[in-house]
């Protein structure tokens, strides 16, 4: 295990989401958010691990799951319910506190899906922030999709490295058209602007991908196959940068 390069997908192993009113509502990772990269990556040969912050599996979403949001396509949600299954590493999640510098040093690339987990877990956790800085100081390629950018959100001792750098995620307009609309615990896309990035959206459900010099992210789950063809091709530029550095 980690003896050989690999990409690391971090989840929210969160369960629940506190609205502003108090209410508790079932959360975790988006269906669609994971199994697009995931697939799309498997399928190109690489090793794929999965991390959440404290160690415990991660949960998949329910709402993700609901033909209504997606479009009513019943099609696409048994899809993406059989595909969910069949990826054995949501039933072995890693703790990011046991992933110490040896074991990332072979990690190549960071992926952060979304759903609305990421809002309670991965934008509080001192673990995250510490991996994104690893990712930062180790030139590690990254992307986040849609309310995965609220791992941006996470601090430890210091400031994020990738303060200032131009991103997106679940934009404002959106989380207002959503049946959370007024309740949600925050709006990420203002914690982002208030927290000193430079926040692109591109139209509501459509795909959006953003991609800065440090980082790549999506703006929502429409975002995920164009963003990992973006953070593919990332990949490979970076391998060879590697390569050349060694000649």
């Amino acid at each position: 295990m980690f003896d050989r390069p690999y990409i690391l997908f971090l989840l929210s192993s969160a369960r629940v989401l506190t609205l502003l009113d108090g209410e508790q509502v079932p959360t975790g990772f988006w269906a669609e958010e994971l199994i697009v990269p995931w697939q799309r990556l498997k399928q190109s040969g690489w090793t794929l691990y999965m991390a959440t912050p404290d160690g415990c599996l991660p949960k998949l979403d329910p709402d993700s799951l609901d033909p209504a949001n997606l479009q009513g396509d019943i099609a696409k949600a048994a899809w993406l319910k059989a595909q969910s299954s069949r990826i054995p590493e949501l039933y072995e999640a890693l703790s990011l506190a046991d992933l110490q510098a040896a074991q990332l040093d072979n990690m190549r690339g960071l992926f952060i899906p979304g759903g609305n987990g990421p809002l309670v877990d991965l934008a509080t956790s001192p673990e995250v922030a510490r991996l994104l800085r690893h990712c930062h100081d180790q030139h590690k390629v990254l992307s986040t999709l849609c309310h995965g950018s609220a791992a941006f959100l996470a601090a430890d001792h210091a400031p994020s490295p990738y303060t200032g750098c131009a991103l997106t995620g679940f934009s404002a307009a959106e989380e207002a058209a959503t049946a959370l609309a007024g309740r949600w615990p925050y709006t990420l896309e203002q914690r982002l602007r208030n927290a000193g990035f430079l926040v692109s959206v591109g139209e509501c459900w459509q795909s959006h991908v953003v991609k800065d010099a440090k980082l790549l992210s999506g703006q929502n789950p429409a975002s995920a196959t164009a963003l990992t063809e973006a953070f593919m091709e990332r990949l490979l530029l970076q391998a060879h940068k590697e390569k050349s550095n060694e000649c």
